[in-house]
């Protein structure tokens, strides 16, 4: 295709001396490059749907003029990007209706217009073609510093990714030539930019730990499961009340016996052995885990300070004097924190207790029932030898 150089070439020039001279060093964004890199885009994009020469140079002028305004003002520089290629084209006797078109292109480029031809939709899609650049990230930072600098718009990182991510969700290129282009980087940056939002997003705040005393959950399982302990701890000393009845029942009987038949009946010394030693060890796990456990009963005041004891329990008490006591009592229920302290205290060791106790009580229907079985045994084969 071939293009009339000489007003572009000429555009070009005036554009490239007036963007140099007339803009701050603030716009990083909006800048000669980025008038340079839209002007190419639309050239690629515009040879790639094969469009007419005469569309290709009036679309070349709209992007090398569609952000001058920027040397003007910042809000509403559509406007004067529109007077500045207005003056130049007319001066350089470019033919009005054909400046019509170029001016509906730079009209175009304002965020809320609709592209009417495909040359509009074009330099639309070009005017964003940073949405899927390799450097992303450090075009939107130019693009902050210049809505702070110049709109006075200042954003913390998190609502500024946010922003951005919502308006690169939501963006879609309009002609197949961009959307082949482009789509591909604009989904990597999106997925970038999501990942971005994600590791910003604030921390949900921690609720503040709820005490015993605020929970009427928390109170009704602690006095769950202290009764359950309790009822547990009793069902444990019934169970080894009953070993311990048993196995002294059989030892009372199983002694005179063997006193009185080891002269007759020699083969009985055996398996009563058996049994006597089985109902003994029985015993002894049975009484193991019905003892109380040792108690000092007495708790010094800086075990107290330092919510290292419960008061609760007498075992801790009972040999202090009333002033001791009643001294570290009200020291424990004037801070909440002992308080609920000594309850998890009370719970925990409760439990501590009750674990060992089973465990002994555990071992003792063991021995039992494993002596019984031995004893049987033994019995057998001594009585089978004897015959």
């Amino acid at each position: 295709m071939t293009r009339p150089h000489p007003v572009l070439q000429s555009s070009e020039a005036y554009i490239t001396q007036l963007l140099s001279e007339e803009l701050s060093d603030d716009h990083r964004f909006h800048d000669l490059n980025h008038t340079l890199a839209v002007r190419d885009t639309c050239l690629s994009l515009a040879r790639s749907l094969e469009i007419p020469s005469e569309d290709l140079e009036m679309l070349e002028l709209a992007a090398l003029f569609h952000d001058t305004g920027y040397t003007v003002t910042y809000t509403g520089h559509e406007a004067e990007s529109r007077r500045i290629a207005t003056d130049f084209l007319l001066a350089q006797n470019y033919p009005t209706d054909r400046l019509e078109q170029v001016l509906d292109c730079i009209d175009v480029t304002h965020p809320g217009a609709h592209p009417q031809n495909l040359v509009q939709q074009i330099i639309r899609d070009a005017d964003y073609f940073n949405l899927a650049s390799t450097d992303y990230l450090a075009s939107i930072e130019a693009l902050r510093h210049e809505w702070a600098v110049f709109l006075q718009q200042t954003y913390a990182d998190p609502e500024w990714y946010r922003l951005n991510y919502d308006f690169l969700k939501n963006h879609q290129y309009i002609t197949p030539a961009a959307r082949a282009l482009f789509e591909p980087q604009k989904t990597a940056n999106l997925k970038q930019l999501k990942k971005i939002v994600k590791q910003q997003a604030p921390k949900p705040e921690t609720a503040p730990a709820q005490t015993i005393a605020d929970s009427r959950s928390a109170q009704m399982m602690f006095k769950t499961a202290l009764r359950n302990h309790l009822d547990l701890s009793n069902l444990a000393d019934n169970k080894a009340n009953i070993m311990l009845s048993v196995n002294a029942l059989i030892i009372t009987v199983a002694i005179p016996l063997l006193a009185s038949y080891m002269q007759t009946v020699p083969y009985l010394l055996y398996p009563m052995s058996v049994l006597i030693v089985c109902c003994l060890s029985s015993m002894v796990f049975a009484t193991l885990a019905t003892r109380p456990i040792k108690m000092n009963g007495y708790t010094p005041k800086e075990k107290i300070e330092q919510g290292e004891s419960n008061l609760f329990f007498f075992g801790n008490f009972y040999r202090m004097s009333f002033a001791e006591y009643q001294a570290g009592m009200q020291q424990v229920i004037a801070n909440s924190t002992d308080l609920e302290n000594a309850i998890m205290r009370d719970l925990f060791f409760l439990g501590k207790s009750l674990g060992t106790k089973y465990r002994q009580l555990r071992t003792c229907y063991t021995v039992f029932m494993f002596g019984m079985v031995l004893t049987v045994l033994v019995f057998v084969v001594s009585y089978s030898l004897q015959g």
